[in-house]
């Protein structure tokens, strides 16, 4: 019996060590591996912008996701002017001033043109070969050279777009008049996106379309996509598995599918040359002018043209129909400023027709007020490209395949630029003698985008949002039903800031 004891006291004793070294293999190992992350941690920060350190595999997720809508508005005020973030889909730098984002943009040449797909995934498998968040290439060039191209040659009948611009508002005053209050945002979403369709295929259609249906399915599903995206990036084989993200990813390909290639069929059917009917045409028509010209590179297809389709619907509805409807609310909130607007569209519009894009030069208090919108309005917070090569901002290393956002948010509420931030002024974009500064004039104001990447249809923005909110003031004054709790103008959102729901009153003026 005392042999039987001590030989299972001995098992035990192995067991047990056994264990103790299993433990202090495995807490050795563990040792090693933190202090090769550090190391090599420290290594890739040398040289790069200060910024908070990343805990293993989830990067700084906890630094940056307490808070949705102004992700990086923490750390700016911890780390001024540029810091750096690393996140499971990459290394972002983030540019806090516009001196410094005007570096990067244009002071850099094309440095930073490039857009990585991880950094945009899953956008990029619903887009395709677009301009939006293709990486720099040939085939991006190509693709530019096109756009802009058809852009000019469909504007250069500007009339045309402004008198198919008048079609959508129509649609969003008949709306109006069957209620006492409306809610903007859906409305305005709705009529510009019919007022784009129109442009892309000369097709007129009503609110109640299927066509605007599938596509407001089509925009959900892309707003809130990146709401998701943090656990596929964290567990990548996620992205391989059926559930419900993929489900929805596969549901905006096939509303593409839909929407697009059918309309770009028909119109290839149709095309005459030298004859442009709508935004399709001028694209097929530019195609046609580019291939001709020969190139040995890969530049892809006029197959890719519904590609382009989509970009301008995606960009276009989503820019104008929000910056309009902030444009509804701050004058609802702003009775004085509305008061003004109207005193100018009055004396420049007699009553008997609707204000024109020849009028715009006229209105210098109007185009102040919508470069104000879009200052205060936070509309797109951040913008963001990628190093193709290794390069310098703010004297710090910036290597290749590093994304560089400009915090769009912070630098249109710069105190230093901006005196009075957070205060509605238009006349921010006035000089002394009351005219309008221009677009581009001031130094921290960039709505638009800079450089390689600014937005290529804001000609077009420029036109819709000019027609909506002249036309919709010249008729109607703006306010808040009788009663009603005044409106948050803090904004909701990730990729677009939009105001919270509000319904407001419109009265006839004339």
């Amino acid at each position: 019996m005392g042999q039987v004891h001590r030989g299972s006291v001995r098992k035990e004793n192995l067991g047990q060590l056994r264990l103790m070294m299993i433990v202090e293999v495995a807490v050795s190992l563990f040792l090693i591996w933190t202090i090769w992350y550090i190391s090599k941690t420290c290594i890739k920060k040398q040289g790069m912008p200060p910024g908070p350190f990343p805990f293993p595999w989830i990067g700084n997720i906890p630094h940056v996701m307490f808070d949705q809508v102004f992700p990086f508005k923490k750390l700016s005020k911890e780390y001024g002017e540029i810091f750096t973030v690393f996140l499971p889909n990459g290394t972002f730098v983030v540019l806090n001033t516009a001196s410094l984002a005007r570096n990067a943009r244009l002071g850099t040449k094309d440095d930073i043109a490039g857009r990585s797909s991880e950094s945009s995934y899953p956008l990029e498998q619903i887009l395709g070969k677009d301009l939006v968040i293709s990486d720099y290439s040939a085939g991006y060039l190509f693709r530019k050279r096109v756009f802009k191209s058809s852009i000019h040659v469909f504007g250069s009948g500007l009339g045309q777009a402004e008198g198919r611009a008048r079609h959508a508002v129509q649609l969003a005053l008949q709306e109006i008049e069957k209620c006492q209050s409306f809610s903007p945002n859906k409305l305005i979403h709705s009529t510009i996106f019919a007022q784009v369709w129109e442009w892309l295929t000369s097709k007129k259609i009503t609110l109640d379309d299927p066509i605007i249906s599938l596509f407001n399915e089509m925009h959900e599903i892309i707003t809130n996509l990146p709401r998701e995206i943090s656990i596929y990036l964290l567990i990548p084989f996620l992205k391989y598995i059926t559930n419900n993200f993929n489900r929805k990813l596969e549901r905006a390909k096939d509303i593409k599918k839909q929407l697009f290639p059918q309309e770009f069929s028909a119109h290839r059917e149709t095309y005459t040359p030298g004859v442009i009917r709508d935004l399709t045409d001028s694209f097929i028509s530019a195609y046609e002018n580019e291939i001709a010209k020969g190139t040995s590179k890969d530049i892809g297809s006029i197959e890719d043209i519904p590609d382009l389709m989509l970009d301008v619907v995606v960009a276009g509805v989503d820019t104008a129909s929000t910056t309009i409807c902030w444009f509804i609310l701050y004058n609802a909130l702003h009775q004085d400023i509305q008061a003004k607007l109207h005193k100018e569209l009055d004396d420049v519009v007699e009553n008997d027709r609707l204000p024109c894009w020849q009028d715009v030069q006229n209105m210098p208090y109007l185009q102040a007020t919508l470069c104000e919108v879009l200052r205060r309005s936070e509309l797109l917070p951040i913008t963001g490209t990628t190093a193709i090569r290794d390069t310098t901002i703010g004297g710090y290393h910036i290597p290749k395949n590093t994304n560089v956002l400009i915090n769009v948010d912070e630098i249109h509420h710069d105190p230093k630029e901006w005196p009075e931030p957070n205060e509605f002024k238009p006349e921010r974009f006035l000089d002394s003698d009351g005219k309008f500064v221009g677009w581009t004039t001031k130094h921290a104001f960039m709505p638009f985008g800079l450089g390689r990447r600014e937005c290529l249809g804001q000609v077009f923005g420029k036109i819709m949002l000019f027609t909506f909110a002249s036309t919709l003031l010249h008729l109607y004054k703006i306010e808040l039903p009788e009663g009603a709790e005044k409106p948050c103008t803090s904004p909701i959102g990730l990729n677009f800031h939009h105001p919270k729901d509000f319904k407001v009153v419109a009265k006839k003026r004339h």
